[in-house]
């Protein structure tokens, strides 16, 4: 994620994905959601080369998701990813779980910055 923030003056919140099933993806769903049954976001994309990333923007809940956690100084956000694809070769659907936790990477100019990590739940 790049560049999140309300005082940023960029435009570019959003998170990349990038060699998808190693280049081979299709039909992929994302969904964004808190907890187990809240989703936020759901985006669809038809396929994922693997020489080329997809920039999936964020929607407001989810950035309130984000900003929440770092506000309340928690680290581990309640924020999950599930993407599902078909995979072009063997045509089987592949879905991985991810969590997203937030780590403090450093201060500059006394502005925070954060890492969004996500980590397979599987």
């Amino acid at each position: 994620m790049k560049n999140v923030g309300i005082e940023s003056d960029s435009e570019q919140d959003y998170l990349k994905l990038y060699n998808l099933g190693g280049g081979a993806a299709k039909n992929i769903k994302i969904e964004i959601y808190i907890g187990e049954q809240d989703v936020l976001q759901k985006k669809y994309v038809n396929i994922q080369p693997s020489n080329e990333g997809y920039l999936l923007p964020i929607n407001r809940d989810v950035f309130s998701e984000i900003e929440k956690t770092i506000k309340n100084n928690g680290y581990e956000s309640d924020l999950n990813v599930k993407i599902s694809y078909q995979h072009n070769v063997s045509r089987k659907t592949q879905v991985l779980y991810l969590n997203g936790i937030i780590d403090s990477f450093n201060v500059y100019n006394d502005e925070s910055i954060y890492e969004l990590q996500f980590f397979s739940k599987n």
